[in-house]
């Protein structure tokens, strides 16, 4: 892999990645550390670490919290997404002075690390990310062999003389012994940036960055004269000045383990609630892999509530048009908080879901409906090839076909499923949410939820929001999950936010389809959960028994969040206005 760096000759900078943070637990640290290491041995590299205060708004009281995010030249061993340069987004310089700087708002200092003890604990830059508003680490890969030869003639020199202090004797010789059994050897660079709106300020955040530091032995000074080109994280400036190297092994680097991230708190997204912890939680569901959202839970947990909460606020946010398939018409009621129609099903209305006149792929209408109607295996080629060529209504299709499809589809030609497919085709433009209760016949209802998710999940090629409720009632239609897996997988082409609500998990579980939803989310809330599939939760998210004991035992709202590798204790928090509008149970209102 070619070497990275940050700024080339014309200070123009290469490829950028955004790292996801993960939680620091111990049942996943030796695996962080070993990417880590092997990051480090991949290639030279740059990564930056930026943190800011994010303020929330909530209920007329304001919250503050930091929001970190880790940008790195490298993007190999760890969940990370193409950002552009990240470094080219920081305050500009508007005036230099001797030992500090003047931005656009306001005050900067740069600090870099000159010393470093022999033992860190690793993930020590933690302690740093709300002390300092930017970290940097510049490293550079050594020839190992070459560093090893000059390091033994040096402590054969140096010993001979006497000069050689028995503490970096032993140092050395430990660094040899590493790289000797495969570790790489580093040259690298620590830098903090102090932000400050005064001089005062500044001063004060200074002396806590350095107290932070040397809890851990770590030493850090910012040199007079250079602090704007420290600012760009130079290490050689002009002829006459160069940062001292700090040389290390990639074994021992690994203590400089930057990607954790405990809390949840990202700038423009939807407040939630709080952590574990007390910090506000605060969620943006573009900032992930993919834009599936699971929220989980039995009876009573508070997953409606939160499901409900989390639309409502989504859209005031982000102003994302909101579609819903609604089992229960729980969603449909207060469908225009989250800026929709409300359209409620009854077995009786003609709902205009033909598959055929709204345009939906033909090799999975005729997919769709072998399972539906129960065609044959040794009949569903036929379906396809007749379905492939026809002209007309499904209606129509279903008249006319071969006598030994027909016999399979004549109930679509009668109420109620005649009426699931006569009458005016919908609009992907209008959001929607559809109510399902009055749909009597459960297989109407299957029919309904069906079509309308794979009619949506075809032409939702905007930012936009779909959210399935109860979905354990679908996995009677495999091939419906299928289509939710799909909307799943293609949403982040198209910016389309799914949200697959359930409390049944080992149902879903049930299908290879339903697994992968639960396997693939980047976003999952867990809320209290039943017996039987506690374990399967437990297998799925690698839950810790106290963190399995917290969802058996977890009040309503209470659970746990998963957001890409960040797994944090989660308490929704509700306005009154929420819990009135919202609640279908009198404990709750």
């Amino acid at each position: 892999m070619k070497s990275s760096s940050i700024f080339d000759g014309k200070g123009v900078s290469e490829a950028w990645y955004e790292i996801l943070g993960e939680s620091f637990s111990e049942d996943s640290r030796d695996d962080q550390l070993s990417r880590f290491q092997s990051l480090l041995s991949s290639a030279s590299g740059t990564i930056y670490i930026r943190s800011s205060d994010v303020f929330v708004e909530f209920d007329g009281e304001m919250f503050s919290t930091r929001d970190t995010r880790f940008f790195s030249t490298s993007p190999l061993y760890f969940d990370s997404v193409p950002v552009r340069n990240p470094l080219k987004a920081r305050p500009k310089i508007t005036e230099r002075r001797v030992s500090c700087i003047k931005t656009e708002i306001g005050f900067a200092k740069v600090f870099v690390a000159h010393r470093f003890p022999s033992f860190l604990p690793e993930g020590f830059l933690y302690s740093a990310f709300s002390a300092a508003e930017e970290i940097c680490i510049k490293w550079k890969l050594l020839d190992s062999g070459k560093f090893v030869a000059r390091a033994e003639r040096a402590i054969a020199r140096k010993s001979g003389r006497g000069v050689l202090e028995s503490g970096i004797a032993e140092d050395l010789a430990e660094l040899i012994q590493q790289l000797r059994i495969g570790s790489d050897a580093i040259s690298f660079h620590v830098f903090f940036v102090l932000f400050a709106e005064t001089e005062g300020e500044l001063k004060n955040k200074s002396k806590e960055l350095k107290s932070t530091l040397k809890l851990y032995g770590v030493e850090i000074d910012s040199p007079p004269f250079y602090q704007h080109e420290l600012y760009e994280f130079r290490t050689k400036i002009g002829f006459f000045f160069k940062l001292k190297d700090s040389i290390t092994s990639t074994e021992s680097a690994r203590a400089f383990y930057p990607f954790i991230k405990e809390n949840l708190a990202e700038y423009g997204g939807v407040f939630l609630g709080f952590s574990g912890t007390g910090d506000p939680v605060v969620f943006d569901p573009y900032r992930r892999q993919n834009y599936l959202m699971l929220i989980l839970g039995e009876t009573g947990s508070g997953k409606s509530m939160t499901a409900k909460a989390y639309l409502s606020r989504l859209h005031s946010k982000k102003k994302l048009p909101v579609f819903g398939i609604d089992p229960e018409n729980e969603y449909s009621k207060i469908a225009y908080r989250f800026g929709s129609q409300s359209l409620e099903l009854s077995d009786d209305r003609k709902l205009g879901l033909d598959p055929l006149l709204l345009g939906i792929d033909r090799i999975l209408i005729a997919d769709l409906l072998s399972e539906i109607y129960s065609v044959p295996r040794e009949f569903q080629p036929r379906l396809r090839k007749e379905l492939y060529g026809f002209e007309g209504d499904i209606l129509s299709f279903a008249e006319n076909c071969s006598p030994e499809i027909r016999r399979y589809l004549e109930p679509a030609t009668v109420p109620p499923d005649s009426n699931v497919f006569q009458g005016k085709p919908m609009n992907a433009e209008i959001p929607v949410v559809f109510g399902l209760k009055s749909l009597k016949s459960i297989h109407a209802k299957l029919l309904a939820a069906t079509l309308i998710s794979a009619f949506l999940s075809q032409n939702l090629n905007r930012p936009s929001v779909l959210f399935v409720d109860e979905g354990w009632l679908f996995i009677k239609v495999p091939k419906l999950m299928a289509v939710f897996e799909n909307a799943a997988r293609r949403g982040r082409k198209c910016g389309l936010h799914f949200i697959f609500i359930t409390q049944r998990v080992e149902d879903v579980a049930s299908t290879q389809e339903g697994r992968t939803l639960l396997e693939q989310a980047a976003t999952a809330l867990l809320f209290r959960q039943e017996k039987e599939g506690i374990e399967l939760i437990k297998d799925i998210y690698k839950l810790s028994p106290g963190e399995v004991k917290l969802l058996t035992e977890a009040m309503p709202g209470e659970g746990i969040m998963k957001a890409s590798n960040v797994k944090i204790g989660i308490r929704i928090a509700l306005t009154k206005r929420e819990l009135k509008e919202f609640s279908t149970t009198p404990e709750i209102s």
